[in-house]
């Protein structure tokens, strides 16, 4: 309902929103400046006090020779940038989108009345889009800098054409309640109308600071969603007994095939407070679940210290793209992927230990993975693998660089179904870690993995050594490894065949150390030709129908 405030307030209209506000509406129009909105005023007089207004307060018009006075009724954007008078009732329009049009702009002191730091926002903003029905619900609200509480939990924005709320030019918004568990909730699953239709979340820093945890929302999007410059100040803690909140802080799902997300440089740095419980309950930062099956974009977003994943988007069924994002000390995974997702220009930096068991990039459920130009740093002891490659279908992963000073575990491990295939390409290791036990940096233990154009340098800061190379399907045979044009330097077997394969491809390779196989691993049809043999080649087992020779000079 429209607050006694509001009642007081600048002259409205038949849905309770200020003059103001609709004046301050023309500016989504993407023409910038303002309409002065004093008596008689010429033009120029107009453009020059619109030089001092903000973004959100109306729009500049070119210079046409008409006067904007405040018995204007009408702005016709659509031939002209002329004013229009019409006879009427004084309402204002902008003709740009009739499907989709504008949204009006309510500033959240001045047409709510709110006040920073005393009154309830969040409950303030939630009564006003109630008193709309879903269709005329198109209200773009604008928080003024400052701080301003939220003290009601999970505000239902189930079904509108358009909501938003922003920063101008950034606000913080504090929770105030231990009751606040989660923001908001945008959406349901149900795709039957009505819907949330556009959804905007802008320049604004969720503040949890004190005894306070939760998560910034849920998003079920019908058609568009954009969450952009989102920050959160202070620690989650949601496992907390009393005050714990949401597991998720910023979870997004578009609930049909069309439906499209932007989650644009959003910072979640503060960690989440480690308990000791199951990693699995922690918070997690970014996140999307089955019921998405549209697109989402991650762009240049950041997580830090957050015990159930950074960014987890491998069990949801749509699409999601993470772009130029950055994960550091995360556990369970930094990025972990699902079908047809794709990583690119990202970092994962491991530099504190996470207490739970941690991978940095975690491929699962699904096929279609693309992962491209991923930077990797560890400094900390591995209780796993840096990269984990569990998915049930192709994946490719290209110029992947992979330093490790850490110490243990394993760089990178394969094991997805056989049928599909893993290919890299034009990736390195740099292993200078220092292990407590020896072992190999890269298990293979499935078919139909490939490395191409590859160079993978291991070399121990201890006393044990790190081997390259493993073919090891614990038991099962490993057919079509494929290793081409590829370099390994290890300390002391650059790759062994623990197991039995056939139809293996090795070719034009350089091996630095020992090339072997164990005794009961026979190895059929394999290509070997024009490898570099830098260090002994010895196979144990059986060679059948061998294809290729080896350089000369070395005892088979």
């Amino acid at each position: 309902m429209v607050s006694d405030q509001e009642k007081d307030g600048p002259r409205t209209n038949e849905h309770g929103t200020s003059r103001r506000s609709f004046v301050g509406a023309l500016a989504v129009s993407g023409v910038s400046g303002g309409i002065v909105g004093r008596s008689s005023h010429s033009l120029k007089e107009s453009n020059e006090a619109a030089s001092t207004q903000g973004p959100w307060q109306g729009i500049n018009l070119s210079d046409s020779g008409t006067n904007v006075t405040d018995d204007l009724s009408h702005l016709d954007l659509g031939q002209s940038l002329a004013a229009t008078e019409l006879e009427g009732d004084n309402s204002f329009r902008v003709d740009l989108d009739v499907e989709s049009p504008n949204p009006n702009i309510v500033n959240v002191r001045t047409d709510l009345g709110v006040e920073s730091n005393e009154d309830d926002l969040w409950k303030a903003i939630y009564d006003h889009y109630q008193s709309f029905s879903p269709s005329d619900r198109n209200h773009m609200y604008v928080v003024p800098p400052g701080t301003w509480l939220v003290e009601t939990n999970n505000i239902h924005l189930e079904a509108h054409e358009f909501f938003g709320i922003s920063g101008n030019p950034s606000a913080t918004l504090r929770v105030n309640d231990q009751d606040v568990d989660r923001l908001m909730t945008v959406g349901t699953t149900d795709d039957t109308p009505p819907n949330a239709q556009r959804t905007v979340m802008q320049d604004l820093a969720v503040d949890i600071r004190g005894d306070y945890d939760a998560g910034i929302g849920r998003w079920y999007t019908h058609r568009f969603g954009l969450i952009e410059r989102v920050t959160m100040l202070g620690t989650r803690n949601r496992l907390h007994p009393e005050y714990g909140g949401d597991r998720h802080t910023i979870m997004v799902d578009g609930i049909k095939s069309t439906s499209t997300n932007l989650i644009r440089g959003c910072h979640l740095n503060n960690w989440d407070i480690r308990h000791d419980a199951p990693q699995v309950g922690h918070a997690v930062a970014y996140s999307s679940e089955p019921s998405h099956v549209g697109l989402n974009v991650w762009e240049g977003c950041q997580v830090t210290g957050y015990t159930d994943n950074g960014f987890y988007m491998s069990t949801s069924n749509g699409r999601n793209l993470i772009s130029g994002c950055t994960a550091v000390n995360c556990a369970g995974a930094g990025i972990r992927i699902g079908d047809n997702d794709m990583v690119r220009n990202c970092k994962i930096i491991m530099r504190e230990e996470p207490a739970h068991s941690w991978s940095g990039l975690w491929l699962e459920n699904g096929g279609g993975q693309v992962v491209e130009k991923l930077y990797i740093r560890n400094l900390i002891r591995k209780p796993t693998e840096i990269i984990r490659c569990t998915q049930s279908g192709q994946a490719q992963l290209k110029n992947v660089h992979i330093n490790d000073d850490g110490g243990n575990g394993r760089t990178i491990r394969v094991n997805d179904s056989d049928d599909s295939q893993t290919t890299f390409s034009s990736c390195t290791i740099t292993d200078r870690s220092s292990p407590t036990t020896s072992d190999y940096g890269v298990y293979v233990q499935s078919s139909n993995v490939q490395f191409r154009d590859c160079d993978f340098d291991f070399e121990s800061r201890s006393g044990n050594d790190r081997h390259g190379i493993f073919v090891n399907g614990r038991g099962d045979n490993v057919d079509t490894l494929g290793i081409d044009n590829c370099s390994v330097d290890a300390d002391g077997a650059s790759l062994r065949f623990a197991d039995s394969g056939e139809k293996h491809h090795v070719q034009n390779s350089t091996f630095e150390a020992l090339v072997m196989s164990d005794a009961d691993a026979s190895l059929t049809d394999v290509l070997w030709l024009g490898n570099h043999h830098e260090g002994a080649t010895v196979f144990h087992g059986a060679r059948e129908n061998w294809k290729g020779d080896f350089n000369w000079g070395f005892e088979m």
